[in-house]
C-alpha cells in the first residue's frame, strides 16, 4: 500500500562571507530585522541554483558556494514539512553590495560577528549559522546529492 507524499516546502539560506565579515539583509517584511539571504525554492528549481539566486537578488553579489552548514527537516502543523538547507558562500568578484532598496531587500551590509550582538536579528539562528560559517564545521557541497 503506497502512502501519500508529505507536502514539503524547501528553503535555501546563504551565509555570504568576505574574510570574517558576513552580508546580512534587512527588508520591510521582517520588521526591519536583519537576516540571511534566502527563501523558498521555486517549483522545478535546483537547490544550489536557488541559493545563488537569493544571494544575487538580495545582496547584489554573484557568489561561489563553498559548503553546507546545515540541513534541517521540520514537521509543521497539518502534516506538512519544511526542509531548509543553509550553505556558505563567498563573493565571486569584487563588486559592492547593492545599495538600492527593491522588492528583495531594503538594506544590505557587511557585519563582523561582534556587531551581530547589537543588531535586531530575524531569529537566533542567524548568529548560529554565522558562527558555523566562521568556525565550522562546513561540509562539502557533495554532501548534497540527487537521485538518479
Amino acid at each position: 500500500m503506497s502512502r501519500a507524499p508529505i507536502p514539503t516546502y524547501t528553503f535555501a539560506l546563504v551565509v555570504v562571507k568576505l574574510g570574517r565579515k558576513i552580508a546580512l539583509i534587512r527588508d520591510e517584511k521582517n520588521g526591519r530585522a536583519w537576516s540571511l539571504p534566502g527563501g523558498r525554492i521555486d517549483v522545478g528549481e535546483e537547490l544550489l541554483s536557488a541559493a545563488r539566486r537569493y544571494a544575487a537578488n538580495e545582496t547584489g553579489l554573484s557568489v561561489e558556494l563553498e559548503g553546507v552548514l546545515r540541513v534541517q527537516h521540520t514537521l509543521v502543523d497539518g502534516g506538512e514539512a519544511r526542509l531548509r538547507v543553509c550553505v556558505v558562500a563567498r563573493p565571486s568578484d569584487d563588486r559592492d553590495l547593492k545599495t538600492v532598496s527593491d522588492a528583495h531587500s531594503a538594506t544590505t551590509q557587511w557585519f563582523s560577528r561582534e556587531q551581530l550582538t547589537t543588531l535586531s536579528l530575524k531569529s537566533k539562528e542567524v548568529k548560529q549559522f554565522v558562527d558555523l560559517a566562521l568556525d565550522g564545521p562546513v561540509y562539502p557541497l557533495s554532501l548534497l546529492s540527487w537521485e538518479q
